[in-house]
């Protein structure tokens, strides 16, 4: 099974991952990590940390990050440039996670952080009254 990881600033990971279960019934294979107060060398740590994981290791990791350029941007591109199997995608939002979970069966690696960027983007939209 494919792993998220939800790299944010602040507890917006772990709201995300709140409402995914409230939507979808489950949580599985998804984990926020909040890199409130941590130095870029502790966010590092427990990054590696979760990917390393032994679940992790098998199917791959796609970490969200929160904001390209940011702290969790720079942090996720630096742990995925040193393993094969971790995907980074920015601008975490609620589309982008329930995409993930539907089609993280169906999809390989790469194909699912594709889709999860297309599906994230296509979820911002503004209304106009004569739409």
């Amino acid at each position: 099974m494919k792993h998220a990881i939800l790299l944010t600033h602040g507890p917006i990971g772990d709201a995300l991952i709140e409402a995914v279960e409230g939507i979808m019934g489950m949580e599985e294979g998804l984990a926020s990590l909040s890199v409130t107060n941590m130095s870029v060398a502790e966010i590092t740590d427990r990054l590696l940390a979760m990917v390393n994981g032994p679940d992790e290791k098998q199917d791959g990791v796609i970490i969200m990050a929160s904001l390209k350029g940011g702290s969790c941007w720079n942090v996720s591109v630096s742990v995925a440039m040193r393993h094969s199997n971790v995907r980074v995608v920015s601008g975490v939002n609620l589309p982008m996670v329930l995409s993930f979970m539907t089609k993280r069966d169906t999809m390989d690696i790469d194909e699912l952080a594709e889709s999860i960027e297309k599906d994230g983007t296509r979820g911002i939209t503004h209304f106009e009254e004569n739409y």
